[in-house]
C-alpha cells in the first residue's frame, strides 16, 4: 500500500456535552504524493474524509493542511499536493443524551496517489475513530 491512514490516538476520551479535538493522519510512501482536497485542474480526485453520522455525536468539517504546489514534468502547472505525513483534524461534540462507554466514528478517505510517472487508481480507505464516552 502506498497510502495509509490511521487516527492519532488510539482511543480519544469525550465528556458527554463536551468535544475532543481528533487527528487523522496520512502516511503516503517517499516518492509518491496525493492531490490535496483542492487540486489544481478539475479531473484531478480530491483528497476527502467524510464520516458517516452517529446519533448523538456532531463532527466540524474537517480541516486539511496547507498544500504543496509542485511541478511535475506531466503537468503544464504546479499541482497541490499532500506527501509523506499528513494530518487531517476534526473536532467531535458528544450530546449531553448520548449514553457513556465505547462508540465508534467511521468514515472513508478517498485519495489518489502519484508519483513522477504514474497516477494509481483511486482507493477509498475504511477509517474508524475510536470514542471513549463519560
Amino acid at each position: 500500500k502506498v497510502v495509509r491512514v490511521n487516527p492519532v490516538e488510539s482511543t480519544y476520551k469525550l465528556k458527554r456535552g463536551g468535544a475532543v479535538q481528533i487527528a487523522v493522519a496520512i502516511d503516503v510512501d517517499d516518492g509518491y504524493h496525493i492531490n490535496s482536497n483542492r487540486p489544481a485542474e478539475k479531473y484531478l480526485i480530491p483528497t476527502s474524509l467524510k464520516f458517516d453520522r452517529v446519533d448523538g455525536i456532531a463532527t466540524t468539517p474537517i480541516i486539511y493542511p496547507k498544500a504543496k504546489l509542485q511541478k511535475f514534468e506531466f503537468s503544464q502547472k504546479p499541482l497541490s499536493v499532500f506527501e509523506g505525513k499528513t494530518i487531517l483534524k476534526l473536532t467531535a461534540r458528544a450530546l449531553q443524551s448520548l449514553s457513556p462507554g465505547a462508540q465508534n466514528l467511521k468514515g472513508k478517505l478517498t485519495v489518489q496517489a502519484c508519483n513522477n510517472q504514474q497516477w494509481l487508481r483511486p482507493q477509498t480507505v475504511d477509517v474508524s475513530i475510536a470514542l471513549q464516552v463519560e
